[in-house]
């Protein structure tokens, strides 16, 4: 088989020379706040429409088909305001700022056009990957990432080692003159030096519910088994016991990914005030029936429609909780009142911000990171993740952030996980990786199914495992 030799792309700038088959990332500036009356009109009615969801998941279940219906709804609006902003915003045409990727030989990914949003404040809360054009969403078609700079590494002052990386990428050619990654992937090898490594951080909570949530480590670490010419994409490294917010901070350093598993269909929320919750954790765990008694019992094995059994568990804990003094909230709704409130002892603590909940309590993951020394890819599979840590954890120091935008059941998380995971251990960027578990998920879902719209990618869409 004759290889592809192509011209040399050099480094990426402002445009898109070399191949056309090649994936691309178009920047879309959005403007400044209170620059365009009509935009920022049509944004305010996508955040009000979007806000509608909580009562829709409330009122007819996380999954149900009105679900999607709102989410499209909601994409038809900020379709409108980009349209508004400039016509000509999704055209994907060759002279448009943004950045190409390596090709990887794989005709899906080498042919995909990604669109990275570049705005500030509010406009980077809204759900982008929505985006509606009145026939179906962009996703289905396009990748869609949001970020506060352009999506071009080589223009990050922050310059941190997987982008030096990624720009030396552009210098190397492969034995016969290729420039494609699986043709350079052994000379990135050799200056990296090992595979990546990519912390499982298991949410800390009810003995049973916690096992299941391993069975998340063991989707990934399938997934990382094949990669990108035969070679470990990743090592997926689990702890024995539980994770402190001090290992996890010293971890940073070791580790170039995090990924953290959790419920996704409910903020976990705890007592902290009578100082009993790990106390009543233990006796829980001492009281606690076999795993293959609970997953029979629980259906674990079930249909993915319906009643979740993680939820179905976590309800039943918190009513034992609530019973014993502790605190609970429903499916979906966030605790309202502030941590600092002293008239009310009893109000939900840190997770119902999207903290994660680890062994001796909750932990601010945008914390951990020692003056920004986050890893540069962070997964959390955690209630609402997406608005309620992506700033804070880019804003850390991560350079990419993936997690949902709305609640959803555990088993399409899981299998939102292991879909990107395979992706990425083939060599695809975060961004492209995110897309393709999306719809992976719709195809085995179906269409109607919010779960394969319920993920967002914050930050760099174009970190990829062989560059960490």
């Amino acid at each position: 088989m004759v290889p592809r030799i192509r011209p040399h792309r050099g480094l990426p700038g402002a445009m898109f020379p070399g191949a056309e088959l090649t994936m691309r990332w178009i920047d879309i500036f959005l403007p400044e706040p209170g620059c365009n009356a009509g935009f920022d009109t049509l944004c305010a009615q996508a955040t009000e429409a979007a806000a509608g969801l909580e009562t829709i998941q409330q009122r007819d279940g996380l999954d149900a088909v009105s679900v999607t219906d709102r989410m499209a709804e909601t994409g038809r609006l900020l379709f409108r305001a980009l349209q508004e902003h400039d016509p000509g915003a999704l055209a994907p045409g060759p002279d448009r700022p943004g950045v190409a990727t390596l090709d990887l030989d794989h005709p899906v990914h080498d042919e995909l056009v990604g669109y990275h949003l570049v705005g500030r404040g509010k406009q980077l809360e809204l759900p982008w990957m929505w985006l509606h054009n009145g026939l179906d969403f962009m996703l289905r078609g396009h990748p869609v990432s949001v970020g506060d700079r352009s999506c071009d590494p080589a223009t990050d002052p922050a310059q941190r080692p997987w982008m030096m990386r990624y720009l030396h990428s552009r210098f190397l050619v492969g034995p016969e003159g290729q420039t494609t990654l699986p043709a350079i992937l052994p000379q990135l090898d050799a200056s990296c030096g090992q595979a990546p490594r990519i912390l499982f951080v298991p949410g800390h909570g009810d003995r049973a519910i916690r096992s299941l949530i391993f069975r998340e480590a063991e989707a990934v670490m399938s997934a990382l088994r094949d990669g990108l010419g035969g070679r470990l994409a990743a090592r997926l490294e689990v702890p024995d016991g539980a994770v402190t917010p001090s290992e996890l901070a010293s971890a940073c350093f070791g580790f170039q990914a995090l990924h953290y598993a959790g419920p996704t269909s409910e903020a976990v929320q705890y007592d902290a005030s009578q100082g009993e919750y790990w106390m009543n954790l233990m006796l829980e765990e001492a009281a606690q029936m076999t795993d293959d008694t609970l997953e029979e019992l629980a259906g674990m094995e079930g249909e993915v429609l319906g009643v979740d059994p993680i939820t179905s568990l976590l309800d039943d804990v918190s009513e034992r909780y609530r019973q014993r003094g502790g605190v609970s909230v429903p499916v979906g709704r966030e605790a309202c009142a502030g941590a600092g409130d002293s008239r009310d002892r009893s109000a939900p603590r840190g997770p119902g911000r999207g903290d994660w909940l680890l062994a001796d309590g909750p932990v601010d993951p945008a914390r951990i990171g020692h003056g920004g020394v986050m890893p540069p890819l962070v997964y959390s599979n955690s209630f609402r993740a997406l608005p309620l840590l992506g700033k804070r954890c880019i804003k850390a120091g991560a350079s990419v952030f993936i997690g949902p935008a709305l609640p959803l059941f555990s088993r399409p998380a899981r299998r939102f996980a292991g879909g990107f995971y395979t992706a990425l251990a083939s060599g695809w960027c975060a961004g492209a990786a995110v897309w393709n578990a999306a719809l992976e998920l719709r195809r085995d879902l179906g269409a109607e199914h919010p779960a394969w719209l319920s993920y967002g990618v914050r930050g760099h869409a174009t970190v990829a495992l062989p560059y960490l």
